[in-house]
């Protein structure tokens, strides 16, 4: 029997049996085979197995935290579109809408997939983009239509309803549009009072950003 082997049999038995934080002193008898297979016996004094075990846990997890916790903050920053160094940068968004969806009427279209969002400013929960400063900004958005279908859309600030976006039959309907916002004012893309479809695979689109203050 190799001492690895052992060794695995003294964990076994020492975590089985007596438990991590056990303090009374135990040595063990395990039962070994020489090469002609003949029974033998080896003492094993196991007092200070506790805390070699706690010390052998306690660096794992802190490797392992320390390996994560990196790959867990680039993934964040990558789905949110935050690039670090761009926090004083103008607000600015792009996002698409990754699969077909069938909406009801009035629902706010979410665009899920976020390519930029500098200064966290749009929120892909919600589909709104809420103004970070007050000043003039450049809003577009492209709509989709599915096979056969109509597709009404129009951009809303806040509670009132702006311009439309149309499309027909696999068509798209685009708009270019300044706005004057106010700081925490809302920008999104609602349906009409229409149940309708609209085309995703990033083929519909929602950006924006500040032209100045």
């Amino acid at each position: 029997m190799t001492l690895k082997r052992i060794l695995f049999l003294l964990f076994v038995i020492a975590i089985m049996k007596y438990g991590i934080g056990h303090k009374t002193n135990y040595s063990a008898e395990i039962p070994l085979l020489d090469n002609q297979n003949l029974p033998l016996v080896a003492q094993f004094d196991t007092t200070k197995l506790n805390q070699v075990l706690k010390i052998a846990i306690k660096k794992t997890i802190e490797e392992t935290m320390n390996e994560m916790i990196p790959r867990i903050k680039q993934a964040v920053l990558a789905d949110i579109g935050y690039e670090p160094g761009r926090e004083k940068e103008r607000p600015a968004f792009t996002a698409s809408l990754t699969r077909t969806r069938n909406l009801g009427g009035y629902e706010v279209v979410i665009f899920d997939k976020i390519w930029l969002n500098t200064g966290g400013a749009y929120d892909k929960d919600t589909g709104a983009f809420t103004a970070p400063k007050t000043g003039l900004y450049s809003i577009s958005t492209t709509v989709m239509s599915y096979h056969a279908k109509y597709l009404h859309c129009f951009l809303w600030k806040n509670n009132e309803r702006m311009v439309l976006a149309f499309g027909n039959d696999l068509s798209t309907g685009t708009l270019n549009v300044v706005m004057a916002l106010k700081m925490n004012d809302k920008v999104f893309v609602k349906l009409t009072g229409f149940t309708e479809y609209i085309f995703g695979e990033h083929r519909s689109t929602f950006s924006g950003y500040l032209i100045s203050e």
